[in-house]
């Protein structure tokens, strides 16, 4: 019973808070005419998130690595584990300067949410179209190096049922060599503690972002994807402390 109430209290504050704050967001974005959404829209989504979690009782830590790394302009590719509902509005707080996110095509629907997707230019991902994905994936690499932006990619694609680290798909690590740009691995630790997939409510409590140090892509080419995205997420597996024991 206090679960459920404490999910409707929760539902109720976001709901309440993003039907004040998205609008005047949206207002702001077509008052400058789209031209600040590097700018003015990233710090807009940093605060939205920043706000949605302290809502829900959840507190924000980067480590100092992290932190120099998100206040830093180049271009990169950004990835992060992706275990819970909470990745949305904490994983929010990582728009640095200059920063495009590649997200399903299916959130473009969703109320508020999707209209904020149009005005900061997300790149929208059509999984189920092999081709289409591939042709966005190249552009994406193509506006990396043009505009030196940070590209925020998940290469889970989706939650993790049950908050360990789900396999990777390839689309991440095809942008990093096509743009023959870094790959930071960003290791977000306690978002599936706090609310794993499948609940109703968020438990208060702290979510740390850490990064684990750059993996170059230079003179990579299109037959390094595979290894490179197994050496990323052995990166990560070791991060997390999932590396299956030896034997």
């Amino acid at each position: 019973m206090r679960t459920h109430l404490r999910a409707a209290k929760q539902a109720i504050l976001i709901w309440l808070f993003c039907a004040l704050y998205i609008p005047a967001m949206i207002v702001l974005l077509l008052v400058t005419l789209g031209q600040a959404k590097a700018t003015l829209g990233c710090a807009l989504v940093r605060g939205w998130g920043y706000a949605s979690s302290w809502l829900l009782g959840v507190k924000i830590a980067y480590t100092p690595a992290a932190r120099a790394m998100m206040d830093r302009r180049e271009a990169r590719v950004l990835t992060f584990n992706h275990n819970s509902t909470l990745d949305l509005m904490v994983g929010a707080t990582m728009m640095c300067q200059g920063s495009v996110v590649i997200a399903k095509k299916e959130l473009l629907y969703l109320p508020l949410i999707g209209q904020v997707i149009l005005l900061l230019d997300v790149v929208r991902l059509a999984r189920t179209n092999r081709q289409g994905a591939t042709d966005t994936l190249n552009a994406v690499a193509k506006r990396i190096v043009d505009g030196r932006h940070s590209v925020l990619i998940s290469p889970e694609g989706t939650r993790s049922p049950d908050g360990k680290l789900g396999p990777f798909k390839l689309g991440p690590f095809h942008v990093a060599i096509a743009a023959q740009v870094p790959i930071y691995p960003i290791v977000i630790r306690g978002c599936a503690d706090l609310m794993p997939r499948d609940a109703r409510a968020c438990k208060p409590g702290t979510v740390t972002f850490d990064v684990l140090p750059a993996i170059p892509t230079a003179g990579l080419t299109a037959t390094d994807v595979r290894p490179l995205a197994e050496r990323v997420r052995a990166a990560y597996l070791e991060a997390l402390g999932e590396v299956p024991a030896a034997g």
